[in-house]
């Protein structure tokens, strides 16, 4: 993004997509080479929505390159470069945004004012995730990363938002199948404030049921989420909320836009967005040696 909210267009899996999607959205200019976009001068934010073995080496090019990075998940593929993105963040004092968009869905904030914060709470997270074919690429672990890293974090982030605590503790077994996707996960978490969560990713169910279905428990309520559609409230009184799935995508973006064009701090604290990442490589370390307890620290 321009200094004066001008957009250029960047494609660079196919270059020629690049001058349909700025015809078609009015961008300013295109490319198909990233580096023309992180070498410019006039360019302060850089938005990246590759594919994820990308990820890591365009974050670093931008924060090196002083521009903020609005990055969709994963923010990278091994803890080694998380290392180096946290040493680039840090020598940047530029903002860097992860797109861990449910954080911002009207339903997740309605939670959040009813639990006070420094309450523990107890968390249960079931997602019904679905088969993906095993010649997919996120189960690459060369490209992909497979699908914990590529999307299990969207969870573990959002516990941790709704614990309002840091990931302190956390231990994971998945079940064996026979490609070796070990896409069927479950996890616990611990939180620094007493807080509790389990995490349950299948892809072994079916797809008449919901995806996401969040219950939390604490100080005599009852939150229970139900595909970001439809919200129940128990406590001293009770309530329902029904409307259309808004899983906070356009609020994210905005919030970070919002943040860059107004020099105030990133939406998602920087520790936030390097903890749940790290805690999604440890769910892969834990499982590997069945269920192992892991501490969580940066």
């Amino acid at each position: 993004m321009k200094g004066k909210g001008q957009f250029v267009s960047v494609a660079t899996a196919r270059p020629h997509n690049a001058r349909n999607i700025a015809d078609k959205y009015g961008f300013a200019s295109c490319t198909g080479n990233a580096d023309d976009v992180v070498n410019r001068a006039d360019i302060n934010t850089i938005f990246i929505a590759t594919r994820h073995d990308s990820h890591a080496e365009y974050v670093l090019k931008a924060l090196q390159n002083k521009k903020n990075v609005f990055v969709e998940k994963p923010l990278c593929l091994h803890e080694s470069e998380l290392e180096t993105i946290r040493t680039a963040y840090n020598e940047s004092g530029s903002l860097l945004m992860v797109g861990f968009n449910r954080r911002f869905a009207p339903f997740v904030t309605k939670i959040r004012d009813q639990f006070r914060s420094g309450v523990p709470l107890a968390i249960n997270y079931r997602i019904n995730a679905g088969i993906v074919p095993a010649d997919h690429w996120i189960h690459d672990p060369a490209i992909g990363g497979g699908r914990i890293i590529g999307e299990v974090c969207h969870f573990i982030d959002l516990c941790m938002f709704i614990a309002r605590s840091p990931i302190t503790q956390l231990s994971a077994r998945w079940m064996d199948d026979a490609a070796g996707l070990h896409d069927t996960v479950t996890i616990s978490l611990a939180f620094a404030n007493g807080s509790t969560a389990n995490v349950s990713y299948f892809s072994n169910g079916n797809k008449l049921v919901s995806k996401e279905y969040l219950e939390i428990f604490g100080s005599g309520m009852v939150a229970i989420l139900d595909d970001f559609k439809t919200l129940t409230m128990f406590g001293k009184s009770s309530s329902k909320s029904t409307g259309n799935q808004d899983k906070g995508h356009q609020a994210e973006v905005a919030a970070f836009l919002n943040a860059v064009q107004k020099g105030q701090a990133c939406p998602i604290p920087a520790d936030d967005i390097f903890l749940s990442t790290l805690a999604t490589f440890k769910v892969l370390e834990s499982a590997a040696q069945n269920g192992k307890a892991i501490d969580i620290h940066l």
